[in-house]
């Protein structure tokens, strides 16, 4: 019979499953002349020279091509401003700095898989796991660039920005097709859109009634005439009616005077009486 305070062996707790109780914080320590040196650069930072030697010792390797930070594109360059590239530079050289750590893990890697009968397989899986970190840290940096770019550029390009794909550079290598057959298809579609809107309203100004004024035989209304024609009364026809003239145009009359033309205006000439013989009334 098993009782409470009986302690049980550690492969049968591994089946049971990790304990939820106990929370681990910190993992195992350190020697101490490597946790001193590490806490030193982690609070310090390494020097400029050194750092420079140890990032050309570990260079990417050559058949692990996206160890290295992928460059921005030049069709993005031109469109983002002095301060997005500014940032942008910045991740790519922290990008490539940890390309660096990778060569390094990576190289420890190759000397204990030539020696795996001497090699202790933690060795090997602890190694894998700090490479495998990286990478994934390495692949988020590269999101978070792309995110901040896609952000500052407009709204049209962005879902064809969005669909390619990481390799050495950071848009894909062939960002260039992308953006041209987007504007094929945007070019296509508007043309496509514009006849359609032309056939429709063709159709629907088919469709319409034609509707004429009330009295006019036609859209230009009755012809003037240029004479005046006679009132036909009844019984009479209009042949036997001569046509009479249409009367003269009158002449304008004169403009209206002010009170100075009247002051200054000539009397009108007196007309003269004429004189007759002096007749004699009959009687």
């Amino acid at each position: 019979m098993i009782e409470e305070n009986d302690e049980l062996d550690p492969d049968i707790l591994q089946l049971l499953g990790s304990d939820p109780t106990q929370d681990k914080t910190f993992g195992e320590n350190l020697h101490k002349d490597l946790a001193m040196r590490w806490k030193h650069i982690l609070t310090n930072g390494i020097p400029k020279e050194e750092k420079a030697n140890l990032l050309k010792e570990y260079l990417p390797a050559e058949n692990c091509i996206p160890m290295k930070a992928p460059v921005l594109n030049p069709e993005l360059k031109s469109a983002l401003s002095d301060t997005s590239l500014k940032k942008d530079s910045y991740s790519e050289q922290k990008q490539n700095q940890m390309s660096s750590c990778i060569s390094a893990i990576g190289k420890a890697l190759n000397l204990a898989l030539t020696q795996v009968e001497n090699t202790p397989q933690e060795i090997i899986k602890t190694l894998s796991d700090a490479g495998r970190l990286l990478c994934d840290t390495h692949y988020r940096e590269s999101l978070s660039r792309r995110f901040t770019i896609v952000n500052s550029i407009s709204k049209q390009k962005r879902e064809i920005i969005k669909n390619t794909k990481i390799d050495e550079y950071l848009f894909g290598s062939n960002l260039s097709e992308h953006l041209k057959t987007s504007k094929v298809i945007s070019t296509s579609a508007s043309e496509l859109r514009f006849s359609t809107q032309i056939s429709n309203r063709s159709s629907q100004y088919r469709s319409q009634p034609r509707t004429t004024r009330q009295g006019a035989l036609n859209g230009r209304g009755a012809p003037r005439t240029t004479y005046a024609e006679p009132r036909v009364y009844p019984g009479q026809s209009r042949h036997s009616v001569p046509l009479q003239p249409a009367p003269p145009l009158q002449p304008p009359p004169p403009p209206a005077r002010g009170p100075r033309d009247r002051r200054t205006a000539l009397p009108p000439p007196t007309q003269r009486s004429r004189s007759y013989p002096q007749q004699t009334r009959r009687r």
